[in-house]
């Protein structure tokens, strides 16, 4: 538990030093994005207009994928600009309201400068002398080529967009919760970006398009050569956006009990399973579970805790999240009479996988309490995996004085009702 909690300063720490407007997701050579769209830098031309003969080339091994406003999804690479010019030193790039003075060589007479660029962003770079444009250059990505990347964030609605070609475009959403408690409805804002394709008023990316209710939306965009296309894109939106969610689960659970004279017992029992959340916000919530097994003996356990999410890391997929609160527990040992009770104060853990193996809107779950007294001895170690129907692998062992409980089995949840 010790390496657990260091694990959970260190990536709480991390995560408070992450940038707000641009989140670099790459370790070294690792891009996690890298499976999903394999991008060559050879693939985008660099065309320059103005004055001076301005040079360009992408840096290779230089690509990352960042993730703007937490939830579009793009690369960018380094391009490196050179031209000849006087040693004036009054020269600057403008690039994403962002200026950068290049170096300058006395031994070439050349103005050098590397500078992040977005690939699917269409942002030229300026080249400013004093205080007047000389330049202007833009990355063009091949008129062959057609790439379209919609992120995980858009899966529960299934977002779709045509009507556009030899383009490379990402997607990505955000939702919001509108109206009264009791009657939240989802405000969905579907973030786009082209590399080519701009609106006619010249207005940066990203584009909002903002859904509050199913349908489709079209947007007129136009390249720099004035070339028009109508892009269409469609979500599905549900009507309201509960906050406390109910579950349940069934299984056969092997049930191993031992009874104050020593006597021990191992039985397949009948277990029932009743989960909840209740949504506070975005990252903590109520939730209690309750755990029912049955047969000649009895073992009840049941827990109500408040969760608070930890941190977020690889690229927003996993969550670790922080489980806070007491448990209850009612034994009756075959042939027992009367049913024992205790409440105990277990904390725990747990740590989510979404979109595992890329399986769209499943998760992958591993969690844990432990006891941190020494008046009993608790474990409850779960593994989940599913969506809205789900499988769950659970051990549970307490132990106090000479009682003891512990069952082990396999269970599958389903979704009972949503409310609030």
């Amino acid at each position: 538990m010790k390496l657990i909690s260091l694990l959970c300063f260190i990536l709480c720490s991390v995560a408070q030093a992450q940038r707000q407007k641009i989140d670099p997701i790459s370790f070294g050579g690792v891009k996690l994005a890298e499976e999903r769209m394999p991008i060559d830098l050879d693939s985008f031309a660099i065309q320059s207009e103005g004055t001076y003969a301005v040079s360009g080339a992408m840096v290779h091994d230089s690509l990352q994928w960042v993730r703007l406003d937490r939830a579009l999804l793009l690369p960018r690479a380094l391009l490196e600009v050179s031209f000849l010019a006087p040693a004036t030193h009054r020269y600057s790039w403008s690039y994403a309201d962002q200026k950068v003075i290049p170096l300058f060589d006395p031994t070439t007479g050349r103005y050098t400068a590397q500078i992040f660029v977005s690939l699917f962003e269409s942002l030229p770079l300026s080249l400013t002398e004093d205080t007047r444009v000389v330049n202007v250059v833009r990355i063009i990505p091949s008129r062959q080529l057609r790439a379209l990347l919609i992120d995980y964030s858009c899966a529960p609605y299934q977002v779709e967009l045509s009507g556009i070609d030899n383009d490379f475009i990402s997607v990505g959403c955000q939702v919001q919760r509108t109206g009264p408690f009791g009657e939240e409805k989802p405000y969905l804002e579907v973030l786009m970006t082209s590399a080519a394709y701009r609106m006619k008023d010249q207005s940066g990316p990203p584009y909002i398009i903002a859904f509050h209710a199913t349908g489709a939306a079209s947007i007129s965009l136009v390249n720099y050569r004035g070339e028009e296309k109508v892009v269409k894109v469609s979500a599905r939106v549900p009507k309201n956006l509960p906050r406390l969610r109910l579950a349940g689960g069934l299984g056969p659970y092997q049930l191993e009990t031992e009874d104050k004279n020593g006597n021990k017992r191992h039985v397949i029992a009948p277990t029932a399973m009743l989960y909840g959340n209740f949504a506070l916000n975005e990252t903590s919530s109520l939730r209690f579970f309750d755990s029912y097994s049955r047969n000649s003996a009895t073992f009840h356990n049941w827990g109500t805790y408040f969760a608070w999410d930890l941190a977020e890391f690889c690229d927003q997929r996993c969550v670790l999240t922080s489980l806070i609160g007491a448990q209850g527990v009612e034994f009756r040992a075959a042939g027992a009479g009367a049913t024992q009770s205790d409440l105990i104060l277990p904390q725990g853990l747990e740590f989510i996988y979404k979109h595992p193996f890329g399986q769209l809107n499943y998760k992958f779950s591993y969690g844990m309490f432990a006891s941190f007294s020494g008046l009993y001895d608790y474990q409850n170690i779960w593994i989940r995996y599913g969506k809205s129907t789900f499988w769950e692998l659970n051990y549970i062992d307490w132990r106090q004085d000479d009682r003891r409980a512990a069952m082990v089995g396999l269970s599958i949840g389903f979704p009972l009702g949503s409310f609030f």
